[in-house]
């Protein structure tokens, strides 16, 4: 199921400003994790982010939060892999054992890894698979 993509006006008002700032068309914008996750094309990403960070840390400061920057990729394994950095994965695969289930399997190489991409509760994989969710048809996400 995809997730309903709903703006209130002050992520209208971010969007207007990371378009004008960056220079660049903005994707989606919304809440991940206490920041703002901001999805442009792959190719788009340097010039919102900009020389050493510059311009990002920039915008950050006028803001008064966090900005995580995505590039969006059609394929889902890219795009979840650049969602989930720093944290790094040894293999991110499609489970379609089921015919209605499309699930998602991570594959941790330690379980730091693992204990990050859950979170306390399981409460990041919740969000991890919310956000994913807004792109891709996906009904779970496990983590091994």
């Amino acid at each position: 199921m995809r997730m309903k993509k709903v703006y209130d006006v002050e992520l209208i008002k971010y969007i207007s400003l990371l378009e004008n700032l960056g220079k660049v068309r903005i994707k989606d914008l919304f809440q991940y994790n206490g920041m703002l996750c901001c999805i442009v094309d792959k190719k788009d990403v340097s010039l919102l982010v900009g020389l050493e960070g510059r311009k990002i840390k920039k915008i950050q400061a006028m803001l008064n939060k966090k900005i995580k920057v995505i590039g969006y990729s059609p394929d889902i394994k890219d795009f979840v892999k650049d969602f989930i950095y720093p944290i790094k994965v040894d293999n991110i695969e499609k489970d379609n054992r089921e015919e209605n289930n499309n699930s998602l399997i991570l594959h941790c190489k330690d379980r730091e890894t693992k204990g990050l991409l859950i979170g306390r509760g399981g409460k990041g994989l919740v969000d991890l698979q919310a956000a994913i969710s807004r792109y891709f048809k996906i009904d779970s996400i496990k983590v091994k």
